[in-house]
């Protein structure tokens, strides 16, 4: 479930179990656009993405190669 709030980058401990590293210590939140910008702007290409975990992906991978001068 995407939240209002979601296009902000923010650090946060609001998890949805008590269990996690999230709500022991936080994580910062990246929306997906500003993560996959951040790529470009470094000078990489992305090539591949995959993700994974139950009905809402948990695991975000990406694939990229450094752009050649």
């Amino acid at each position: 479930m995407i939240r209002p709030g979601y296009r902000d980058s923010h650090w946060t401990k609001e998890s949805w179990t008590d269990k996690g590293v999230r709500a022991k210590v936080g994580a910062s939140h990246w929306p997906l656009s500003g993560l996959l910008n951040d790529f470009l702007a470094a000078g990489l290409t992305p090539e591949r993405f995959e993700e994974s975990g139950g009905p809402v992906p948990l695991v975000l991978a990406v694939r990229a190669r450094k752009a050649q001068p």
